[in-house]
């Protein structure tokens, strides 16, 4: 595993990238929001990231969302 893949792992991309995948295997908006605070998103930002779930974005689609809006910046 390289130094990047391991970063990604920890930091707060990989971890939101993670929740969001498990909210595809098991749908729990209240989880889901739990999670994506607990890992540091603010509220807003996961009011949005919700938001786009609930239109059925992919997961693809709202990481590169969150990419556009320098949510990991």
């Amino acid at each position: 595993m390289s130094t990047t893949e391991l970063m990604l792992r920890t930091g707060l991309e990989g971890r939101v990238k993670r929740t969001l995948q498990t909210y595809f295997r098991r749908p729990n908006d209240v989880l889901i929001k739990e999670s994506l605070g607990a890992n540091g998103l603010s509220p807003e930002q996961v009011e949005i990231t919700v938001k786009l779930l609930n239109e059925d974005k992919t997961v693809a689609e709202i990481m590169e969302y969150l990419h556009d809006k320098g949510y990991f910046a």
